[in-house]
């Protein structure tokens, strides 16, 4: 069961990485800007191809030889697991690597052909955006809180009850590893639900305040993009809360009551959350290219959108401290990314990693 689950996340994995080219917004080909006029160039499209292409093979044989390898012999689950996500990894390092070798060379035609060479940049602000705005309510991510501290007070009030030993860690069949029972180590597990919990509010909230990204070439189809990103965004990051609380909750009930769980019981619960997160994010990619596949507009002659590649490291970290926003839509990849130059962006970057980190050194 272990290898067949390995196998289907990497499949939705390679899945993914082959689609992202054809995913992110037309202007914006392996992280770099590109004029609409120049983005259906023959060229980047057969570098979309190739790159999917050499993603799927790669990951294909990849994929293949780990499901013959550990099928065809006897291996523990920590094993199967272990090397699972070591390839899953290394299936995602190897699309990045062909990702930044194409980012080079779009860069490198862009300033050789002059693309941008005597065009005019516009910004489009638009003051109804965040009127329009559908995205789930900040009430909505506080219930799942509850719940978690409604489980930190259930699980203490049954404290001298608890075994010698709390679970730490659950692998496929199971706790798999122990620390010795204190106030603080029987709720660890629901304070580190809390910290991502609060960590998804936060997303939400700041993908909700930072500025639109609409483009001056496609406006209306750039704004339409941008509110299904940030609602469908939201839903998922909804999923994501109520599914990682499900999913904890359930492992924190199994060692207060150890008549609850068994192998089966945890795999399902493994498999149901998978189900849920990656089914979800499936959904948002739907979803946000459906907004923008209806026919372009008409464009003014000699205007582009304004060229932000300065800001953009390599195309994957935005780097901006004259934007307010603290989290931009990504340029290659689903989802967001925080502006590592805004001061607020790290404070929630490091802050919930650093409880984290104290968590796992005090247990």
């Amino acid at each position: 069961m272990t290898v067949i689950l390995m196998i289907a996340i990497m499949v939705f994995i390679i899945g993914i990485q082959a689609f992202i080219p054809f995913f992110v917004k037309k202007t914006e080909v392996f992280g770099i800007y590109v004029p609409l006029e120049y983005s259906q160039k023959v060229e980047l499209k057969k570098l979309k191809k190739s790159y999917a292409l050499f993603v799927w093979l790669a990951g294909g044989a990849v994929a293949l030889l780990y499901g013959i390898v550990f099928s065809s012999k006897n291996f523990s689950e920590e094993t199967i697991a272990l090397w699972g996500v070591g390839l899953q990894l290394a299936i995602i390092l190897f699309s990045m690597a062909l990702y930044l070798i194409n980012h080079l060379k779009v860069k490198k035609e862009k300033q050789q052909q002059g693309w941008i060479v005597g065009k005019k940049e516009k910004i489009v602000v638009d003051l109804q955006f965040r009127q329009d705005l559908e995205m789930v309510s900040g009430i909505a991510f506080v219930l799942p809180m509850m719940i978690t501290i409604g489980l930190i007070v259930y699980t203490l009030t049954h404290y001298s009850s608890l075994p010698g030993q709390i679970p730490v860690h659950w692998g496929p069949s199971g706790p798999d590893q122990f620390t010795e029972k204190t106030v603080f180590t029987s709720i660890s597990i629901m304070l580190v639900l809390l910290i991502m919990q609060i960590m998804f509010l936060v997303m939400n909230h700041a993908r909700k305040t930072s500025g639109s990204k609409i483009g001056a070439s496609q406006k209306n189809q750039s704004r339409e993009r941008e509110l299904a990103s940030r609602k469908y965004g939201s839903w998922l990051l909804f999923i994501s809360t109520i599914s990682v609380t499900l999913l904890l909750g359930s492992l924190q009930l199994s060692f207060v009551h150890s008549e609850i769980g068994n192998g089966v019981w945890y795999m399902a619960l493994i498999i149901a959350f998978l189900i849920a997160v990656l089914g979800g994010t499936a959904l948002y990619a739907f979803k946000v290219i459906k907004s923008g596949s209806r026919a372009e507009e008409s464009t003014e002659p000699g205007i582009i959108d304004a060229d932000n590649d300065l800001y953009w490291k390599a195309g994957i970290f935005y780097v901006n401290k004259e934007d307010p926003s603290v989290m931009v839509e990504k340029r290659f990849g689903i989802g967001w990314t925080i502006n590592f130059g805004n001061p607020k962006s790290w404070l929630y970057l490091l802050f919930p990693f650093a409880v984290l980190l104290l968590i796992a050194f005090l247990l």
